[in-house]
């Protein structure tokens, strides 16, 4: 038995099958909140725009056009609901990354070898997810939506309306200060040599 294309199901969820809308929702729900955990201040903004974007997919899932496919859609309204957040917040241009260990407030406890592993992850998890937040606004935006959501490089094009080479170059160029931030840092901090 085939499966159905994201297409398929929005339009037999147009036409009232409310199972369709399930299976879309938990093969994006993920990237989708993950999309905006990332570019936020806090858990709450990004459960706030995510609830958003899935309510505009709701009221207009009879507007969709096949001119792209469901996921580009889907990315354009969750890119328009981040651009809206940032115009009608005092945030604006102040983004911040919220790891988990800061939202859980403390470690598990575990057995010394094992909780200084953990440590060392965190550690490193802390310093890519800084060197997230230190990127531009236009590079971060591409590097999550390329990594976190898989679109190609053509469809963030679209979701962000910038040309093909914009996009391929704030993605370039947003790898290559992630690599010297992960350097410097993992060099001085962890003792690792790259």
């Amino acid at each position: 038995m085939s499966e159905n294309t994201d297409e398929q199901l929005l339009q037999q969820y147009s036409k009232g099958n409310n199972k369709a809308f399930e299976t879309l929702y938990a093969r994006y729900r993920k990237p989708v909140y993950h999309y905006f955990y990332r570019q936020v201040s806090t858990s709450a903004s990004a459960d706030e725009l995510h609830q958003d974007v899935w309510l505009k997919v709701i009221k207009s899932c009879t507007q969709f056009k096949q001119q792209a496919s469901f996921k580009t859609w889907l990315f354009k309204i969750a890119h328009n609901t981040l651009v809206d957040f940032y115009r009608s917040s005092s945030q604006r241009g102040h983004l911040q990354l919220v790891t988990e260990t800061e939202e859980s407030g403390n470690l598990p406890i575990l057995e010394t070898e094992p909780l200084e592993k953990e440590l060392q992850n965190r550690q490193i998890q802390d310093i890519i997810l800084k060197g997230i937040e230190s990127l531009p606004h236009e590079q971060k935006e591409v590097f999550l939506l390329y990594e976190k959501s898989g679109l190609s490089l053509e469809d963030i094009a679209r979701i962000t309306q910038s040309s093909f080479e914009s996009t391929k170059s704030r993605l370039r160029y947003a790898s290559q200060k992630l690599r010297r931030h992960l350097a410097q840092h993992l060099g001085v901090k962890l003792g690792v040599k790259l």
